[in-house]
């Protein structure tokens, strides 16, 4: 397995672009995750890097990705003592612009009721930057 690149927020960059950090859920959407990234590469002056959920990950290949995927390990690996940087943190100050897409009924239940458990929960409570949130759920799983 290659080594992880450090957090981008760690990393001084010489030209400011505007940053776009990607969630994907485990919505059978996610089959749509290097489409989406692919698309926003094309943007002159963006940056992207996703956080991906574990159950996200049935979804697509990594291999097909071409930018930098996060998960809850590498939260766990990059913290071992208390000067260490917090990844969920880094990343929400490093973006610009959250986007979560696609969103799944189970995140969309965790954000509205403040459980963060994971490391894509956690950036989406830290809203230091803009979010947004793209669900991808059938009406009728939504209860009224």
């Amino acid at each position: 397995m290659e080594p992880k690149a450090p957090c981008p927020a760690a990393v001084p960059s010489e030209e400011r672009k505007f940053r776009v950090l990607v969630g994907v859920t485990g919505s059978v959407a996610a089959l749509k995750l290097p489409l989406l990234v692919s698309k926003l590469l094309d943007v002159p002056g963006l940056e992207v890097t996703v956080v991906t959920t574990e159950r996200a990950k049935h979804f697509y290949s990594p291999q097909d990705v071409p930018v930098t995927l996060y998960s809850d390990a590498d939260e766990w690996e990059m913290w071992k003592r208390r000067s260490d940087p917090v990844l969920h943190i880094d990343l929400r100050r490093w973006a610009d612009l959250m986007l979560v897409a696609p969103l799944d009924a189970n995140t969309l239940g965790k954000v509205a009721s403040g459980i963060c458990d994971n490391l894509l929960d956690q950036g989406v409570a830290l809203s230091s930057s803009s979010t947004c949130l793209c669900t991808a759920v059938l009406p009728t799983m939504v209860i009224p």
